[in-house]
């Protein structure tokens, strides 16, 4: 009797959303391939929304030659500044907040304000450069990339929408509320996906507007699975700590930072927990149960920051530019933990601190990486 071909194990990369706090993926990317030693990447298929997806469009982009697509993003993000991903001049911020200001007591009069408190223009030309969908064909036809998937949110039907590029194999899924589309991808999808509701507006791609990934995903590594995965190995990057208790009333700039904290966390936690128990309930069946149902095992890995990001950015607060500093002082943030700054901070100190903890927490379970990839 002939033996069952088995299909190929594929190892996923998924990418956690953050803003600036995505420094911290580049120094684990680093570290593993410092570790691997490899060439070719180790991962077959790379997912990511918000900052996320900007990290690995870049990882599946140089999947033939991920020694040198390590150092290629590492030497990017150490070149950042703020004025790298949005515009930083005090005037055009000013006219910004001032317009949504206007907006507030004069929308009844017809004034709208569609926009975002932030100009998107230097990240939207930073991604036209350093996006290659040569690069990103190749890698896919050389057999080192089975897809690279970059989830967004939808405004115009609500649902968290995957584009997703890869083998002629896969196929598009429907789940409640989110979707996979098969698309060529390009710059504008991936700064779909990075586009902070409020802060960076809309971005129109097939009739449709989209925003951050990370706004309507309630299973970040549906992606993944979809598209064949048996191992995930997820970097996040959510504080290590949690704060001391406060009797104050928040203000709305403190709110804002805890919204942030649940857009791009909770659910990425909640899904890992979920892959758990599932892999848990697949071990209790008999072989034919298990032979009678679609779920499979698929082992999950986790890094994270082993230190509080918070205190990284408090000891860089001064590098966010003094306009920038301004406008979160005018929404009545005054510094406090600094977790707004952790998240919109593209500053070289501050980037090259998370870069060096990313570096340092991954190869301290360098043994544990090596086995698992």
């Amino acid at each position: 009797m002939p033996s069952q071909v088995q299909p190929p194990r594929r190892i996923a990369l998924v990418l956690q959303g953050g803003g600036a706090r995505g420094a911290y993926h580049v120094g684990v990317i680093r570290a593993i391939a410092e570790i691997t030693g490899n060439q070719r990447s180790p991962f077959q298929i790379v997912c990511g929304s918000s900052v996320g997806a900007i990290n690995a469009a870049s990882v599946a982009m140089t999947s033939i030659d991920f020694q040198l697509g390590a150092a290629r993003l590492e030497s990017l993000w150490r070149s950042l500044h703020c004025h790298s991903i949005y515009d930083s001049r005090a005037l055009p911020m000013l006219a910004r907040s001032s317009r949504w200001a206007m907006t507030l007591f004069l929308g009844q009069l017809g004034l709208r304000m569609t926009g975002g408190l932030l100009d998107y223009r230097p990240l939207r030309d930073l991604l036209a450069r350093e996006f290659n969908q040569r690069h990103l064909r190749l890698a896919i036809r050389s057999g080192a990339l089975h897809a690279l998937c970059i989830t967004t949110s939808s405004y115009s039907d609500g649902t968290s929408t995957t584009f997703f590029q890869g083998d002629d194999s896969l196929q598009p899924w429907s789940r409640a509320r989110r979707r996979g589309e098969s698309a060529i991808l390009e710059p504008d999808h991936i700064l779909a996906s990075a586009a902070l509701p409020f802060a960076f507006a809309p971005v129109h791609l097939d009739n449709r507007y989209f925003g951050d990934g990370a706004l309507r995903t309630t299973s970040p590594l549906s992606p993944a699975i979809h598209t064949g995965a048996d191992r995930i190995l997820i970097v996040g990057t959510r504080d290590s700590a949690v704060g001391p208790r406060r009797s104050a009333q928040p203000s709305l700039g403190e709110i804002a930072g805890h919204a942030l904290d649940i857009l791009f966390n909770d659910n990425l936690e909640a899904d890992v927990e979920r892959l758990e128990r599932i892999n848990h309930t697949i071990s209790l069946l008999s072989d034919e149960a298990r032979s009678r149902t679609r779920l499979r095992v698929i082992d999950a890995a986790t890094i994270a920051p082993s230190r509080d990001i918070r205190e990284l950015a408090k000891a860089h607060a001064g590098e966010l530019p003094r306009s920038m500093r301004l406008l979160l002082r005018s929404i009545g943030y005054s510094g406090g933990d600094a977790r707004i700054e952790s998240y919109l901070m593209f500053e070289p100190g501050y980037v090259g601190a998370l870069i060096d903890l990313g570096h340092a927490d991954t190869w301290a379970r360098a043994d544990e990486i090596r086995a698992f990839l």
